[in-house]
């Protein structure tokens, strides 16, 4: 008895597209995009998860992205924080990456309440520029997904 991958991965397709059309799939990984790269750390699983039932979204693939954007979301919180400062003419705090990871360590709520003013301006920030990334994602993404669609599709019928 021989195992044939076929069969799994054509099932896993199945469960990442489920029937939506280009324009949903786009929507769906730019809104996870988007979503994934919010400047509060453990936050994204939640919001997606909403977002995704509350507007018939692809939530497997939803949530692939955000867990695969968990390195790029850390890495652009202080960017972010950098971003609402001069945004909103804020003085630059003295940040590092082990810093807030300290911070963290020490408790969530404790992070978030000694750092409160900084994530505002940078959900600020993130806010402003959610748009514009949103955007490029989404074009990006449908783009894609048609030429795939289109170059299938004639690949099929030669």
């Amino acid at each position: 008895m021989s195992f044939n991958l076929r069969k799994p991965w054509a099932k896993l397709t199945l469960l990442f597209k489920q029937g939506l059309s280009p324009k949903q799939l786009a929507n769906s990984m730019a809104l996870a995009f988007l979503i994934g790269v919010f400047p509060i750390y453990g936050t994204t699983s939640l919001i997606l998860t909403f977002l995704a039932i509350r507007f018939k979204l692809n939530l497997p693939l939803i949530l692939s992205v955000n867990y695969l954007l968990t390195p790029l979301q850390l890495l652009l919180i202080i960017p972010f924080i950098r971003a609402g400062e001069f945004i909103f003419g804020f003085d630059n705090l003295d940040l590092s990456l082990e810093g807030l990871q300290a911070s963290f360590e020490a408790g969530y709520f404790k992070a978030i309440s000694q750092f409160a003013d900084r994530l505002a301006i940078a959900i600020g920030a993130w806010g402003l520029l959610g748009i514009p990334l949103y955007l490029m994602v989404y074009l990006t993404v449908f783009y894609a997904l048609k030429m795939y669609k289109v170059s299938k599709s004639s690949t099929t019928t030669s």
